[in-house]
């Protein structure tokens, strides 16, 4: 299956690649390709008006990848519940599989 890594940092002091490396160790314990990686990095999650999110969006609804990894929910949006849950759902109506590490 062909994976995409979402990671997500309030600050620019803050570095994701911590969260990129379990995600691409999950990735790699599942035997999955990652195909691409999404990063917004000192960008609230208050809002779905992110750089990496909304690029995405783009490439879940083209199938460019089949599963999206994230760290932890918070990680994706803290936009509220209905709004999460609307994420989650719009990508699975992509055909995607989501999958949270936390």
């Amino acid at each position: 299956m062909r994976c995409a890594p979402y990671s997500r940092v309030s600050t620019d002091k803050q570095e994701t690649e911590n969260q990129l490396f379990q995600l691409r160790t999950c990735a790699a314990s599942q035997g999955w390709e990652v195909v691409a990686e999404f990063v917004d990095q000192g960008i609230s999650v208050g809002t779905s008006d992110r750089p990496a999110f909304q690029e995405m969006f783009s490439a879940a609804s083209k199938r460019k990848f089949d599963v999206l990894l994230f760290w932890s929910l918070d990680r994706l949006s803290r936009e509220g519940a209905p709004e999460t849950l609307q994420h989650l759902n719009r990508l699975t109506g992509y055909g995607l599989v989501t999958k949270g590490m936390a």
